[in-house]
């Protein structure tokens, strides 16, 4: 979910595959269980958005009428 790219300032960062959110390598570093939180916190969004995600409806066919059959002609054995 998430991908290490570099900036052209030098700097690090954790960015989301998804919508681009990015964390700072140095805020990793300087509060790691901080920084480990918001990233949960980022990934459970994106699996809560997809789980309650709006889904296209669901076309139901029309049920077909039902054809009136005669009946067989009786066997001509009898």
């Amino acid at each position: 979910m998430y991908t290490t790219t570099r900036n052209i300032a030098g700097g690090t960062l954790m960015t989301c595959k998804d919508c681009g959110h990015e964390i700072s390598m140095n805020k990793i570093c300087e509060k790691p269980i901080q920084a480990a939180t918001d990233m949960l916190k980022h990934m459970a969004a994106h699996n809560a958005s997809r789980a309650f995600a709006a889904v296209e409806r669901i076309i139901v066919p029309e049920p077909e009428a039902i054809l009136a059959v005669e009946p067989l002609p009786a066997f001509p054995y009898q």
